[in-house]
């Protein structure tokens, strides 16, 4: 691991926080337009508002933790996390929550 993309991944993973929270939010008001979300599903969305952004500063901060005790080049992987858990977020919205019948 080289400290320069280190760095490099660490902005970009920033820069992926705020991109990955709009794309919630966003998507969270379109669900609530269009389909009938129970309280139980809106509580999964609101912590995905949450939840999603602050993995993408978790995995920096494990990279950087990583990088800091001589971790190999595998250690890259852990900047995929926010990528898994957001397709787990939208897979949950596809295949749990109830369209609206006259759409």
């Amino acid at each position: 691991m080289t400290l320069g993309w280190v760095v490099a991944g660490t902005i970009g993973q920033c820069l992926l926080a705020y991109m990955l929270f709009m794309l919630v939010v966003f998507g969270f008001s379109a669900v609530g337009t269009t389909h009938r979300p129970t309280p139980f599903d809106s509580s999964v969305l609101d912590s995905g508002m949450y939840s999603v952004p602050a993995s993408c500063i978790v995995s920096a901060v494990i990279v950087i933790v990583l990088y800091r005790m001589g971790a190999g080049k595998l250690a890259y992987l852990w900047y995929t996390a926010p990528l898994f858990l957001f397709s787990g977020y939208l897979l949950y919205i596809r295949m749990f929550i109830e369209r609206e019948a006259n759409l």
